[in-house]
Formats: structure tokens, sequence, C-alpha cells
């Protein structure tokens, strides 16, 4: 072979050799146009969905959730309608049921319980004791004597109330109604009894026990767990719906009669040891006359 072939044999391999290189790679470049293409759908993209798009599907679904929290749970609907029916709520509290109600919204309805029960407009105080509120409704509950402040000045209006707190102010509504209402005294026998505070015993007891207040599973009654808007709905009505046929003007009356009677009773005795004295007062004045008498014979 002619140095001259050799020269064009090695030539013509190089030529071969590059062109089956280029062979290899096209399908790499190609590959890499697919995954740069930004019409090309990747894995759990939504394809053709814009940022604009995603941002109004997360609206919609954060709406879901607001409308799920906003409505009341399934077992507090019949409830919540009852005490609508009956006029015992407020229009605030008739929203986000899940939130927990607060000490304001809580004597808006427990005044709303009483003037139900008593057939009386509570009375609004001519003196405001608290400096962190004008509500009118905290100043009638706490002149009945339902609810108290946290200090001598401020009530805390906006604060939250727990289970234990708020079977004590229904507790002292029905006492406001009337005393007799709660005479009765009863065991209190939930598992968590020992969490209880000593001056809610009474109250969770009988609230209990008049199927007021229930517990939240396994014979727990959470007494420092916060009560919520519709649970507060539910603990009115209820305790409406038990007191609301309780004779209360009848038995005031024969209260007020025994005491009458009793005022009678004194009197008389009263005027019969007064009567007594002075016929004794008498008796020894004609005694002296006489011994007078006879000393001057």
């Amino acid at each position: 072979m002619s140095r001259k072939t050799g020269k064009m044999s090695r030539k013509l391999l190089a030529i071969l050799t590059i062109c089956a290189l280029i062979t290899l790679m096209l399908p790499g470049y190609a590959l890499g146009d697919e995954l740069d293409d930004p019409t090309t759908p990747v894995e759990g993209e939504v394809v053709g969905e814009t940022e604009e798009e995603e941002e109004a599907a997360d609206e919609t679904e954060e709406e879901v959730v607001d409308e799920a929290e906003d409505n009341p749970s399934e077992w507090a609907v019949p409830e919540i309608e009852l005490a609508i029916e009956n006029g015992l709520v407020t229009e605030k509290v008739l929203s986000n049921y899940q939130d927990d109600i607060t000490r304001e919204d809580f004597c808006e309805l427990v005044v709303k319980l009483y003037e139900a029960l008593s057939g009386e407009e509570a009375q609004l105080p001519e003196v405001n004791v608290f400096t962190d509120t004008e509500n009118e409704e905290i100043l009638k509950a706490n002149a009945l004597g339902i609810v108290f402040g946290v200090s001598e000045t401020e009530f805390a209006p906006d604060a939250n109330i727990t289970r234990e707190a708020i079977a004590v102010m229904f507790y002292r509504t029905l006492e406001a109604v009337n005393p007799s209402l709660v005479d009765e005294s009863y065991e209190v026998t939930f598992e968590d009894a020992d969490e209880i505070n000593e001056w809610a015993l009474e109250a969770i007891g009988f609230m209990s026990n008049n199927e007021i207040i229930g517990g939240v599973g396994e014979n727990m009654v959470a007494p420092q767990g916060n009560a919520t808007r519709e649970q507060a709905i539910a603990l009115v009505i209820r305790t409406f719906e038990k007191f609301k046929d309780v004779p209360v003007d009848e038995v005031e009356e024969e209260e007020v009669v025994e005491d009458e009677e009793e005022e009678v009773v004194e009197d008389e005795e009263e005027g019969e040891v007064e009567g007594g004295a002075e016929d004794e007062a008498e008796d020894e004045e004609v005694v002296e006359d006489e011994d007078e008498e006879e000393d001057e014979e």
C-alpha cells in the first residue's frame, strides 16, 4: 500500500469516527430540548395551570375550610335552632361556632336566660364598677350576682371561660331567679373530679345531675377546658327547657305568706310580753299604795 493510500484511509477513519460520535450525541440533545420545553408536563404538575389559577384554587380551599368552621357541629344544630326560636341568643354568637366564647358574650346569653325564666327584666345598676367595659348586659349580670370581675375594677370581657366557671354562672343564674331551684346538692362522679376547683364542685354536681352539663368522653368533664359558642348556646337552651315550667311565682307567694304569718306571731308575742309587763307594773303600784296606807294608819 502506498503512503498516499494510507493517509486517505486514516482520514476516512477519522471522518467515520466523527460521524459516529455525532449520531450518538443527537438523542441527548433531543432529550434535553424536551425537558427544557415549558409546555412539557412534569410529574405532579397540572398542565396549563398558571400562577393565578393556583392562587384561585388555594383561596377556594380556604373558603371551604372557613365555611366548615363557621357552621355549627351537627350535634349542636337542633339546640341552636331551639335557642333562636326562644330568643335566647345574640347575633354575635351565631357565627364561628367552634370559637371559645368570651365572658362578655356569655353575660349577654345568661341575662336573656334570667329574663326568660324569671319573667322580669334585668335591671341596670346606677354605678359601673368596672373600668374596662360599659356593656350593659355585663353590668346587669354583675348586679344579679351571676358574674364578678377578675379584680375590683376589671372584668376582662374578652377573656375566655372555663367549663367549670360556666357551670357556676348557670348555677348562679338559677339562684338569682329563685334560690329554691338549686336547693339540692349532688355528688360529682366524674373521673377528673380532683381537677375541679372547690368553688365549682356544687355547681358542676348540680348541672351534671340535671343533665345540663355532660362530659367530654370517658366520664371526664375537663373543668379547665374552655367552652365554645355552640356549647354555651346548648347549655342555655338545656337550662331553659329544664326549668321553664317551674312555678317560680307560686313559690315566691308562699314564702311571702309565711313571712307575714311569722311577723304576726312575733307581734302577738311582743304584745303579750308588753301587756304582761304593764300588768305587773300596775299590780306593784297597787301593793305599794296599800302599804303606804297601812303605814299612815
